[in-house]
């Protein structure tokens, strides 16, 4: 008796090596004879059977849930990861979009090309309500401003006229209009944005403090049956429409009451329409500070 409850010990302790085939063959041998005449012992081996199988259940079950998880996890990574790119290049997008509109409004609103002469008009209210307006005529190195029916500055090469119809005086400023083969008339139509042009060229890093630090938007707007980009500061109430082709300013509006319109014309200048007023002669040369 005692010596087959040495065995039955002996078999247990071997069971885990026998169900994991690791036995020689002679060991392997005795365990399954003892199985077949001990109850107690197939038994056990059964219930170690069962148990391993119930474990190998339970692992595969945690497996798939950990597959699922980590497919979870690689969806989610993928997902964020298309989230930082799509905001990335909505965020580039919409920041290129707006450089662009702000340069080019620089470029066409304060340094006019010389190559195509212009008039501009300037309306301090709506152009089909207020028809008293300053007119600008750009041409052959030479430019006229006219105020109703008045000339009221008249620029031809390095004679700039500023005249006081009221006085009957003018004076001169000697500074050349062309420079570079190219006009320059600071027609300051954007006050809000002269910081951005440092001695007549436009500073790129300025332009992109000036959209990133600002409270401007850029979009596009209709007015008129026709669409425009438009600068705003709403902090300011202010809206800046642009022809989309030209880039000249058409429209400012300031607050709920004030109303500026320009309108541009190209290639639209005669030859005397810049000529030199003939009145001067009857008015009186005097100095700048007077």
């Amino acid at each position: 008796m005692k010596e087959e409850k040495r065995n039955c010990k002996i078999i247990e302790d071997l069971l885990p090596a026998y169900i994991d085939n690791i036995l020689s063959e002679e060991t392997r041998t005795f365990v399954e004879m003892h199985l077949k005449e001990c109850p107690n012992c197939e038994q056990t081996y059964q219930e170690m059977i069962a148990e391993i199988k119930k474990e190998d259940v339970q692992n595969t079950e945690n497996v798939k849930i950990i597959k699922k998880y980590k497919r979870k996890i690689r969806t989610l990574k993928i997902i964020v990861a298309l989230t930082i790119f799509i905001i990335l290049a909505v965020g580039f997008g919409t920041l290129s979009f707006r450089y662009m509109i702000v340069k080019n409004a620089l470029i066409k609103n304060i340094n006019y090309d010389a190559k195509g002469n212009f008039r501009l008009e300037y309306y301090e209210d709506s152009i089909e309500r207020y028809n008293y307006h300053t007119t600008t005529y750009v041409g052959e190195n030479k430019m006229k401003k006219v105020k109703g029916d008045k000339v009221i500055e008249y620029w031809e090469n390095d004679k700039h006229y500023i005249i006081d119809n009221e006085k009957k005086t003018y004076y001169i400023k000697n500074e050349d209009i062309k420079e570079n083969d190219k006009l320059n008339i600071p027609i300051m139509i954007i006050p809000e944005m002269k910081n951005i042009v440092n001695e007549n060229s436009i500073s790129p890093i300025e332009i992109l403090k000036f959209i990133l630090t600002s409270n401007i938007t850029v979009q596009a707007e209709g007015f008129r049956t026709k669409e425009y980009y438009v600068i705003k500061d709403m902090k300011k109430g202010l809206k800046i429409y642009f022809d989309k082709e030209t880039f000249f300013a058409e429209r400012i509006v300031q607050g709920t009451l004030n109303t500026s319109e320009y309108r541009t014309l190209l290639s639209s200048v005669s030859w005397h329409e810049v000529e030199k007023p003939d009145f001067l002669d009857s008015y009186i040369l005097v100095e700048e500070n007077m």
